[in-house]
């Protein structure tokens, strides 16, 4: 019956849409602007000037591509490693780091902002879309202007901001798995614009187990959220502007069905995220100064079920509070050059309980991060050169915990990071980018001070921990001109101690304690490359696209691990992936996007303990998944549409034991007014 209702919405929906082809005439394409950017240096810069990549997803790429959170959106864009469970857990590989697998951002390698401040997590499924104005990814080590994590890279989350005239959507979406969605999002300015507002709201409820692509049922795969935004800007006189933005998002029983190796199929999870911000931008346009000062604050908590009590608990949480401060200025230096100076400061609070009360798995950390960091941009003619230095100095600690055995201590480091990089202009739309720079993770509290014993473990901190650090060396090209983009790049990155655990240490005459070292790391080079070309055809359109990434390199330097695994190749990184497809649309009435995302072979870690191959290094194999997605004008404002995921029913997993949904329909109606 269900199959049924489906077939039938999907034929209504098809025939609405070829219905249309006739009624309307010939109209004018809008003007191709350069876009404008901010992630890469804080200050918003042509693209084309910075000489890092840059990927930026519009808000119309973001409603075209169907995707309800940021996880949906990247597997759609971003061509690479994503470490995704059932479960609403998902982090992303960016140049061979990764987000944090486990939903904080302390020890992760690649860094997820909003609005420029730290997101407070690495779980990419908790970040909603509906009040998001656009994605910028910026490839390659970002710690000279965000410090620690931003190795790999950095995701910045920029928010809608009301202006104009009233405005708004509503959404509503029905699927596979009885799945149901709807979203509101209204905005608008007022007083000449020197207000503006924009808010949303969205639920999201899948009530049904999905099927995979063996067509097995994997039980305790339902899931529920709810997620508020809520932007406010205030210009009450020209060049000086006071904005807030303020996040909520909860996700409730959301089944986590385990391994299939291990299944279990009643335990559940729980998120809650919530973010606040307040930022005033000035500027003084005859002297070409401007300034910006901000606050925000983000609680994330991520608490795991287990009604059985298998462990001797019901439920066990993780809390991280984040909150910190953002100052610079940006000020001309002689008649050719930018200077941006600033300071930042973080503050995280990472707690851990159990239900009923007993030790938790770590202790209670406190981080403190002071930075200043400075970066001139010279601009001369056809050339631009970037030269930046940023001195982070941190201040750990762990802390007494209920019912945990805590010997508290705290540490102090400092960090320095610095980059350079030069774009130049061959050709009117044509850059050509050469960089060199440097990315580090903080060792966190519990890896450098102090003690701490469970039930299975005695750990002990290494004060004499270094950084995590990278160097990378990339060169690359780009061409945006008319309706053809392309770009090529390659990369070089030496990863340098990495902080690993295990190491055997003896306290007060007791060597059953184990501590944390550096090692060597690893080497990653690849080459990168994008293109999409706009083909008009009468009064109809085509899009060919394709995005891709292939590593000549991908080399664990440390020997002892690399043994330990029986293989030297970086797990987890695919040696290629592809991402490949062809829009077709008529006019601005009718669009669709066939594509497919190619994961190609990696080299992963056997965790399946009933294996003999267990703890050691096995072969995934690759899989290329397709998807559809088909949107329509069949009247003004009013946008069917209809997505299907996993277009061949093709069984596959990101992670070996969690297999991933099969063909998966979803049909819905976006009104905008």
């Amino acid at each position: 019956m269900r199959n049924s209702i489906k077939c039938f919405i999907t034929v209504w929906f098809i025939a609405a849409c070829i219905a249309i082809i006739p009624a309307y005439g010939e109209t004018e394409e809008e003007p191709t602007m350069e876009t404008i950017v901010v992630t890469a240096s804080r200050i918003p810069e042509k693209v084309g000037e910075s000489p890092a990549r840059v990927d930026v997803i519009t808000r119309d790429e973001i409603e075209k591509s169907g995707a309800r959170d940021l996880s949906e959106l990247l597997i759609d864009k971003l061509p690479s490693h994503f470490h995704r469970y059932p479960g609403a857990l998902t982090s992303v590989d960016v140049r061979g780091f990764r987000t944090d697998t486990h939903g904080t951002d302390i020890k992760g390698r690649v860094l997820i902002l909003i609005d420029g401040h730290r997101a407070g997590t690495g779980n990419l499924t908790a970040i909603p879309l509906e009040n998001v104005e656009r994605v910028e990814i910026v490839r390659g080590p970002a710690s000279v202007v965000y410090g620690s994590a931003a190795m790999g890279g950095v995701i910045n989350i920029i928010t809608r901001q009301g202006s104009g005239r009233p405005q708004g959507e509503l959404v509503g979406e029905y699927g596979s798995w009885n799945q149901f969605r709807t979203s509101a999002q209204v905005s608008t300015g007022a007083l000449q614009d020197k207000f503006g507002i924009s808010v949303s709201g969205r639920t999201w409820q899948q009530l049904d187990d999905y099927k995979t692509g063996a067509g097995n049922t994997l039980e305790n795969t339902h899931y529920h959220d709810e997620a508020y935004s809520l932007s406010l800007r205030a210009t009450p006189v020209e060049n000086h502007t006071l904005s807030l933005v303020a996040q909520y998002f909860r996700a409730w029983d959301v089944g986590t069905p385990g391994a299939d190796y291990a299944p279990d199929y009643n335990d559940y999870k729980n998120i809650l995220r919530r973010y606040l911000s307040l930022a005033y931008d000035g500027s003084l346009p005859s002297p070409n100064i401007s300034y910006h000062v901000s606050a925000y604050t983000v609680m994330n908590r991520d608490s795991w079920m287990d009604p059985d009590m298998a462990w001797g608990y019901f439920s066990t949480s993780t809390q991280a509070e984040t909150s910190g401060t953002r100052a610079q200025i940006s000020i001309p230096t002689f008649s050719f050059g930018k200077l941006l100076v600033g300071t930042d400061w973080d503050h995280i609070t990472v707690v851990s309980w159990k239900n009923p009360p007993s030790a938790p798995f770590s202790p209670r950390s406190h981080y403190d991060n002071y930075a200043f960091f400075g970066e001139e941009k010279i601009k001369w003619e056809k050339l631009t050169l970037t030269l930046g230095v940023r001195h982070d100095i941190f201040d750990e600690s762990i802390k007494s915990t209920y019912k945990l055995n805590v010997t508290p201590g705290s540490e102090s480091f400092s960090h320095t990071s610095w980059r350079s990089g030069v774009t130049y202009e061959l050709l009117e739309g044509l850059f050509a980018r050469a960089a060199i720079g440097t990315g580090f993770r903080a060792p966190s509290a519990d890896e450098l001070a102090g003690r701490y014993q469970t039930r299975w473990s005695k750990l002990a901190g290494n004060p004499d921990l270094k950084p995590e650090k990278s160097t990378t060396y990339e060169v690359g090209a780009d061409l945006r001109k008319d309706k053809l983009s392309a770009g090529i790049d390659f990369f070089y990155s030496d990863y340098t101690d990495r902080i690993t655990s295990g190491f055997k240490t003896c306290i007060d005459g007791d060597c059953s304690w184990t501590t944390y070292k550096n090692v060597d790391g690893a080497t990653l080079a690849a080459l990168e490359a994008y293109a999409s070309y706009k083909i008009p055809v009468s009064t109809f359109y085509f899009k060919p696209f394709v995005n891709g990434i292939y590593y000549v390199k991908r080399k664990l330097e440390d020997e002892n691990y690399a043994k330990t695994l029986g293989s030297d190749t970086v797990p987890y990184v695919s040696r290629e992936n592809l991402i490949f497809g062809i829009t077709a649309g008529y006019l601005d009435k009718a669009e669709l996007t066939l594509q497919g995302n190619y994961h190609g072979k990696q080299t992963v870690q056997d965790w399946n303990w009933m294996s003999p191959t267990y703890g050691k290094a096995v072969e995934k194999g690759g899989f290329t998944v397709y998807s559809l997605m088909l949107s329509c004008n069949p009247l003004p404002n009013l946008t069917p549409y209809i997505r299907i995921d996993n277009l061949t029913d093709k069984n596959y997993s990101f992670v070996d034991g969690y297999p991933m949904p099969g063909i998966t329909v979803m049909g819905g109606v976006r009104y905008k007014f």
